[in-house]
């Protein structure tokens, strides 16, 4: 049994929004007051929780001027043994033809009224079951028996784990297997407990006390008023004489009297430790709810947990009792890790944005089956934070990683002010990632697109014709060969023949992704809120030194031998092929990236440094960075030009 829809209307930030649950780990990623603990707060405020916490709807609860709100959940996969709870709410329906199937729908509305009491309007709260919410009143024991195991964050492990009433050990032990009331381990905890407390009753410094006691009281009371003074304990009656109601108090005021601890020659712990003995006791108390509805809501569990102990806890829920086809217990996190976001399955996942949720489910997403495989491999924690950002910069090389903030902040864009994560990707794979992002339901409903921006960036890599050693033996440093003539311009080889590409199909091919969709493959061109830009030549290096900074890259690259800047050709063309020509040939990409971005801030951090650099910033850079952050006070490109951007997809 899970929860597999949670349907919100009017609550906090959520208009109305409907999520589907996986039934075993669910993970919620998303930038700050994106939504994600609202969607905790909701569950727990419909369910309640098994702990001593006590949990109301508040004014802030409703969302601007509103005056109800509603939170539905449906629960599916009921057993027999389940459905006996609650047999009289369910609701039967059709999905199969002529296959029925139960489900459960618990309904919470909540209505602002009126009445003021203490100063607060009075809320009324009504829980019913049926699928309009409009069914049976949900009754105390069965809200009891849905409640839900909430971990807060920032909590208090040790005042959790010491003794008490409501202890985690006095509730692990009380229903513990090991503790069957008919079973022997029950029976010889008490009888020892009672021997001991027999033997200490007899002690002589308890017998004096007792006496000191008794004097004063006789002073303090009438001659005619008889008084047998004992100091109580668990040994005042032998086991086989308390009755099962006595057995039960007794049992548990041992329990209340013990604490955990995680290492009795190291009492004191840190707040990490603490917490994953806190967490271990938690999963317990599911255990040995698996046969009622074990839910397990977790905040922030990377809370006091370094990375390697985040990594270990999340694939010890997401293998031990989470796993999508067997789960033991539906688990609901929220998490601002990227270390925790990287060992989640991609189909765990749930992008919180705006008030608004989206499974990354292979029903939702146009990632292709072979997209998940190659994500969960390479999805790493660096690559992670593209879930916690509000816009996204996917690039191909080290270069790019390297100069764009540089280049973003020397522009009055800082890419950390507006929440951009840059994410490098690698030459062949950015579709992939580019793709999480694309909804398969936006194929049909501009509503359903995500509001994250993604500029993917990507080099054209078509080589001029003067590149060509044979050609110009001066500069040229490629060689023609026949597997590399689709990289060249389109150009007349030595033998008279025609070959290359265009760079129109170039960047159409770029600018568009194949995906499938019912049954079909499709080259999709309109990409949702992801825009790819292509660079206006070659590759993103030969773009800079094309584009007014060629001098600045030179004086990084050449070597002792080479000539001077003035001594170069004064074509063009050329010299930028020879300056890029030093930086392939000799595998300089990264360390230039980054002698580059040094120099920049030297040269272009005055005050008029932003608009000369922007002059020399080739003009899908600057299209790039202003989808991601604000537009440039003068638009510094046609962005039409820059990249193409359709209104559907063909096949």
């Amino acid at each position: 049994m899970h929860v597999s829809e949670l349907h919100i209307k009017k609550f906090r930030i959520f208009e109305n929004v409907k999520l589907s649950l996986n039934p075993g780990l669910n993970v919620l990623v998303g930038e700050n007051n994106s939504g994600k603990t609202a969607l905790i707060d909701a569950i727990r405020l419909t369910l309640d929780t098994n702990s001593a916490e006590w949990t109301r709807i508040f004014e802030s609860d409703f969302q601007n001027s509103s005056d109800t709100l509603s939170i539905k959940l449906k629960f599916d996969g009921i057993t027999p043994d389940q459905a006996r709870n609650f047999v009289e709410h369910l609701t039967h329906e059709e999905r199969d033809e002529g296959v029925r199937h139960s489900v459960l729908y618990v309904t919470l509305t909540a209505r602002r009224t009126e009445v003021i009491r203490r100063g607060s309007r009075l809320i009324r709260t009504e829980l019913r079951s049926g699928i309009n919410g409009d069914g049976l009143s949900i009754e105390r024991e069965i809200r009891d028996y849905l409640s839900s195991t909430y971990l807060k964050p920032l909590r208090d492990a040790e005042a959790e784990l010491s003794s008490g009433r409501g202890s985690r050990l006095t509730q692990i032990l009380s229903s513990s297997k090991h503790f069957k009331r008919d079973g022997v381990h029950f029976e010889s905890l008490l009888k020892g407990l009672i021997a001991a407390s027999s033997e200490a009753k007899n002690n002589q410094g308890l017998k004096d006390n007792r006496s000191d006691i008794e004097r004063y009281v006789k002073e303090l009371t009438f001659n005619t008023d008889k008084f047998d003074l004992s100091i109580q304990m668990l040994g005042s009656q032998e086991f086989d004489t308390l009755d099962s109601l006595e057995r039960e108090r007794a049992f548990q005021d041992i329990l209340r009297r013990l604490s955990l601890m995680l290492d009795e020659s190291k009492p004191l712990q840190g707040l990490g430790y603490s917490n994953i003995l806190f967490m271990a006791t938690e999963l317990i108390l599911l255990e040995q709810e698996e046969s009622d509805f074990p839910l397990l809501l977790i905040e922030e569990p990377e809370a006091h947990l370094h990375p390697q102990l985040q990594m270990k806890l999340l694939k010890f829920i997401r293998d031990t009792y989470s796993d999508t086809n067997s789960a033991t217990f539906q688990t609901i996190l929220t998490t601002h890790s990227s270390n925790l976001a990287s060992k989640a399955p991609l189909e765990s996942m749930i992008l919180v944005s705006n008030g608004a949720a989206f499974p990354l489910t292979k029903s939702e997403t146009l990632l292709d089956p072979e997209d998940y495989v190659f994500l969960e491999k390479f999805l790493d924690v660096t690559k992670s934070n593209l879930f916690f950002a509000k816009s996204v910069l996917i690039v191909e090389g080290d270069g790019e990683n390297v100069l764009l903030p540089t280049i973003s902040n020397l522009l009055g864009r800082p890419l950390e002010d507006y929440g951009v994560s840059v994410v490098n990707v690698g030459n062949t794979a950015y579709t992939r990632y580019a793709k999480i992002f694309l909804r398969r339901a936006a194929l049909k409903s501009d509503t359903s697109k995500l509001p994250i921006r993604v500029a993917c960036l990507r080099d054209i890599d078509l080589w001029p014709e003067s590149a060509d050693k044979a050609v110009n033996d001066e500069v040229g440093f490629k060689t023609l060969k026949t597997r590399n003539k689709h990289f060249w311009l389109p150009r007349t080889g030595p033998d008279g023949t025609n070959f290359g590409t265009a760079v129109a199909d170039k960047k159409k091919s770029l600018q568009s992704f194949k995906i499938q969709h019912e049954g079909r493959n499709h080259v999709l061109e309109d990409l949702q809120n992801t825009q790819v830009f292509v660079s206006d030549e070659w590759t993103f290096e030969y773009c800079l030194i094309r584009s007014g900074l060629e001098e600045d890259i030179y004086e990084l690259v050449k070597g002792e031998d080479d000539p001077a800047f003035a001594g170069l050709p004064a074509d063009r063309e050329l010299r930028a092929i020879k300056i890029y020509g030093l930086i392939e040939s000799s595998s300089l990409k990264t360390d230039v990236a980054y002698r580059l971005s040094q120099k920049l801030i030297e040269d272009y951090s005055d005050a008029k440094g932003k608009d000369r650099l922007l002059d020399k910033m080739p003009a899908y850079i600057k299209a790039a960075i202003a989808y991601v952050t604000e537009p440039f006070s003068t638009p510094p490109v046609d962005e039409e030009a820059a990249t193409t951007t359709a209104d559907t997809g063909g096949e």
